[in-house]
């Protein structure tokens, strides 16, 4: 007998909000580098007054180059150079070359910061099809690699070389293998050029390096669609999931704490301690001073001794930015950055979306002397750890001394405080430490809470971690097949102790296309009665060619969810039908990946369910789902494959 589907109305906090939005729009041409390419032109022939002469345009991709200066050539900028894939001759891209410092020097024609070579001496640009103003959501693809590793920047351009704004996405990291990257953002008003105006290009500044590069570009997509904020939630949504409740669950969640000590400028999983004070557990990092002494290595590593075999000791110091050693140079030049502390959330910040932020803070000497004078932080947005957008997320936290304090930022009804404008995109708050440099200081972090109010959240950025799943239906009308679903890791990471107490009181979630925008959501279903997914593999109301899934109440339990399967008109091809189906707490989506095969193919595959991350571009997480700033030894996850890290 089937059971009829019910769709339970009151869906679940924040995935109860799905409002329509426009699809992405690509607004580049030809960005795979494929097809029939032109002779080259200059930018007079085919740029005048921010458009693209008609008649000239093959895509949309230009570059600002000296691929043949060491002569001293003029420069060139117009249409970039596609060329054959050097590690596949069937594939076509983009190839930028960026001179070293010495040819540019050589050329006389460098063009310079600083009395260094300019990142801009050698620019890559998409050139999009329209104007985007502010207020635009933005996402860039690209496949990139270079003959050297490394990096790039990229700018707002109004068109190219047109410089609006010095930060578009960020700067992006680049190996010598093809890498995939995916970027998304939403336009400020410093992008455009100002109020009302818009821009048209994304330039990437190539020259990062000294010694020069060779970068290729392919697969290019810039999209766009307009911001959808949806409605105020009644009550504030924790994405920090954590702060510092206990000495296990810190360990067992360290996606969202780093920290960047001051002594080896190196990003690293923040320390957690015993805080000297009470005895509870507490995250700590420690600023470094300019007079701070340390004991010289001579070239075997070992310590550098003097005639009378007593340790050689030098100043560890800062300059620009530089680590060095020296035992004369008094000079204090290193910045309140040189020591910081991260705080990371799968949420990218939204402009002016109201948030609550709770944490608490002290400072002691490490020395174990008493503080002289109370010491500050500085905190400013990021995008990942490192990553710079703004500096300010709640300003300067003044009067820190060795006592606890107990913090609060964020909205209330009368004085509400909101992420700024230039912080929008941001998903990391980082706090400036080394603001004192006198003495080197312990700084104790808690944290109890850092939410938003707001529904806009997307689906990718609620998900924390999937699982990919098989099931089997016979390919006759009523063919019967069953399946199942191993909520073991997905009760780990929505932290869900009680599975029975789960299933029963909440509801598993079905993936539905939208008729009107085309875009996919999740409808709650009741795990007592089923779903009805039609060949496309998306829930419909009736049951009429579809597969019905009902729950197999004798074979679930232990964290286990088994389904027995009926096929009630659907003709199975050899890929069968591919749904997703979504479990939830607290606004926190764990997805599987259902593939319902006929029972041949699921003998042939019974029994291989890989554990994938949500796709996100050059991220990496552990195999409980939670998001890392690296890798040590172990397992992990990274673009949604396995990976073992000796």
């Amino acid at each position: 007998m089937k059971k009829v589907f019910t769709l339970i109305a009151g869906m679940l906090l924040v995935s109860s909000l799905t409002f329509a939005q426009k699809k992405w729009t690509n607004i580049v041409v030809q960005g795979d580098m494929e097809g029939e390419m032109p002779a080259y032109n200059t930018v007079d022939e085919l740029f005048v007054d921010g458009q693209q002469v008609e008649g000239t345009t093959w895509n949309s991709f230009w570059a600002h180059e000296f691929p043949k200066n060491e002569i001293g050539e003029e420069q060139y900028q117009g249409t970039a150079t596609i060329v054959e894939d050097p590690l596949n001759a069937s594939n076509h891209c983009a190839r930028v070359i960026a001179r070293s410092e010495a040819i540019a020097d050589s050329c006389e024609n460098k063009v310079a910061a600083d009395g260094k070579l300019a990142s801009w001496d050698c620019q890559f640009f998409i050139f999009a099809t329209e104007p985007i103003p502010e207020g635009k959501l933005v996402k860039m693809t690209l496949s990139v690699r270079a003959e050297k590793a490394g990096s790039f920047e990229t700018q707002a351009h109004w068109g190219p070389g047109d410089y609006n704004h010095w930060q578009m996405f960020g700067n992006v990291n680049v190996t010598t293998e093809w890498q995939t990257i995916e970027v998304e953002t939403q336009v400020i008003a410093d992008q455009t050029g100002g109020e009302s105006k818009a821009f048209q290009s994304v330039a990437f500044n190539l020259s990062t390096n000294a010694e020069g590069n060779v970068f290729y570009f392919d697969n290019v997509k810039l999209e766009i669609k307009d911001e959808s904020t949806g409605p105020e939630l009644d009550t504030f949504i924790n994405f920090l999931r954590k702060g510092t409740l206990s000495d296990d669950q810190v360990f067992d969640n360290f996606s969202t704490f780093t920290a960047r000590q001051g002594k080896t400028s190196k990003d690293e999983k923040a320390e957690v301690t015993n805080d000297p004070k009470d005895g509870l557990p507490v995250m700590c990092v420690q600023t470094v001073a300019w007079n701070t002494y340390e004991v010289l290595k001579d070239s075997l590593g070992n310590d550098s001794l003097d005639a009378d075999l007593n340790p050689v000791y030098n100043k560890y110091l800062i300059v620009d930015g530089d680590t060095i050693l020296s035992s004369v140079d008094n000079n204090k030049a290193f910045n309140d950055w040189q020591t910081q502390f991260f705080v990371s959330v799968n949420h990218k910040f939204k402009a002016s979306e109201k948030f609550r932020f709770k944490m608490a803070v002290r400072a002691e000497r490490v020395d174990g002397q008493a503080l002289e004078e109370p010491i500050s932080l500085d905190t400013q947005v990021h995008t990942t750890p490192g990553g710079y957008i703004h500096w300010s997320f709640v300003g300067s936290i003044n009067d820190i001394d060795e006592n606890w304090q107990e913090l609060e930022f964020g909205y209330d009804d009368e004085n509400p405080q909101t992420v700024p404008a230039e912080g929008k995109g941001g998903q990391t708050i980082a706090f400036n430490c080394n603001k004192n440099k006198d003495v080197p200081v312990n700084i104790y972090f808690r944290f109890e809470e850092l939410a938003f109010n707001e529904g806009n959240v997307t689906d990718n950025e609620r998900v924390l971690a999937s699982s990919d799943a098989i099931m089997y239906v016979g390919t006759n009308q009523d063919g019967m097949g069953a399946g199942q679903l191993d909520l073991t890791e997905a009760m780990k990471v929505l932290e869900i102790d009680n599975f029975d107490s789960y299933i029963d009181n909440n509801k598993m979630k079905v993936q539905v296309l939208d008729p009107e925008t085309d875009d996919v959501k999740y409808e709650d279903v009741d795990l007592t009665a089923g779903a009805n997914i039609n060949a496309d593999g998306y829930w419909q109301e009736s049951d009429a060619n579809a597969i019905i899934l009902e729950i197999d109440e004798d074979n679930t339990g232990d964290g286990i969810l088994a389904f027995n399967t009926t096929n009630n008109g659907v003709t199975l091809d050899e890929k069968g039908i591919a749904t997703k189906f979504a479990f939830e707490k607290d606004g926190w989506r764990y997805l599987f990946n259902v593939n319902i095969v006929d029972p041949d193919t699921y003998e042939r595959y019974q029994g291989i369910s890989e554990v994938n991350v949500a796709p996100k571009a050059n991220v990496i997480f552990d195999l409980m789902g939670r998001q890392l700033t690296k890798a040590g030894k172990g397992l992990y996850i990274m673009n949604g494959k396995k990976v073992l890290v000796k």
